[in-house]
């Protein structure tokens, strides 16, 4: 029996030996933070926004504030006071750093987009606004025009859609999104990304998929524009694109 328990207290004696190894290079986990937390900052100053580039800086940075916090009680805990200070002082700058990028967020928060202001609807354009709320029952197998339901959601600029049809082949649908005066592209690099629905082939009428938020960039609250809001399918087989249906919608663009 106490045979078992020594082997056993061993095992646990190197395991806990191998998870500290792992955080002896505390530095990789610093650098890991402070490079992301850096591309960040760079993205905010050249004013470049790629969503998918952005979380995964984000993603980056936390895991390694997580692995870094571990490393520090570790390093205490197994009484490595010059790398405990050496991690802590680490952790002050990412901390620092974090706090830049906040304050630089929270600076521009307030910049009005004039965007909106500068693409006024046209007397006479008949534009659509977006549903308050709605349900399948506002929905006519019969006329397609109704098959396109966008819908505000919580803030100015984001909105919710949804897309019915009849039958459509193996695929994807997407939205692009238009200024309809100068069509001049929205939101061209998450789009894309916010708004595919994948579809599987299918002969009955109903809604393809569940709903799908979305953000206009383009523009600040208050300031309504025309946008042409157009339903695309990607053909699985074919490879090609067709453009279902499109609307003209009064919209705004999201407060930065």
């Amino acid at each position: 029996m106490e045979e078992v328990m020594r082997n056993s207290k061993s095992e646990e004696d190197g395991l806990f030996r191998r998870i500290a190894n792992m955080f002896k290079y505390w530095w990789v986990y610093t650098l890991i933070s402070l490079s992301t937390i850096g591309a960040l900052i760079l993205m905010e100053v050249k004013n470049v926004h790629l969503s998918w580039l952005e979380d995964i800086c984000v993603y980056a940075f936390l895991l390694g504030a997580v692995l870094q916090l571990v490393a520090f009680v570790l390093s205490l805990f197994k009484r490595r006071f010059l790398i405990t200070l050496c991690v802590f002082l680490a952790g002050l700058v990412n901390i620092y750093a974090f706090m830049m990028l906040t304050f630089m967020w929270w600076m521009t928060q307030g910049e009005n987009d004039d965007f909106g202001q500068r693409h006024p609807i046209p007397a006479g354009m008949v534009c659509q606004e977006p549903d308050e709320s709605f349900s399948e029952d506002d929905v006519d197998s019969t006329d397609t025009s109704s098959w396109l339901r966008i819908q505000k959601n919580s803030q100015g600029g984001i909105y919710d859609y949804q897309y019915f049809s009849k039958s459509l082949p193996d695929g994807y649908i997407y939205l692009k999104c238009y200024e309809a005066t100068e069509n001049v592209l929205l939101s061209e690099d998450r789009m894309m990304m916010k708004t595919k629905v994948n579809v599987k082939q299918h002969d009955s009428f109903g809604p393809v998929g569940g709903y799908r938020v979305f953000t206009i960039y383009e523009g600040s609250w208050g300031d309504y524009y025309p946008v042409r809001v157009e339903v695309w399918h990607h053909g699985e087989k074919t490879g090609k694109d067709q453009m279902l249906t499109s609307k003209i919608y009064k919209m705004e663009g999201w407060q930065k």
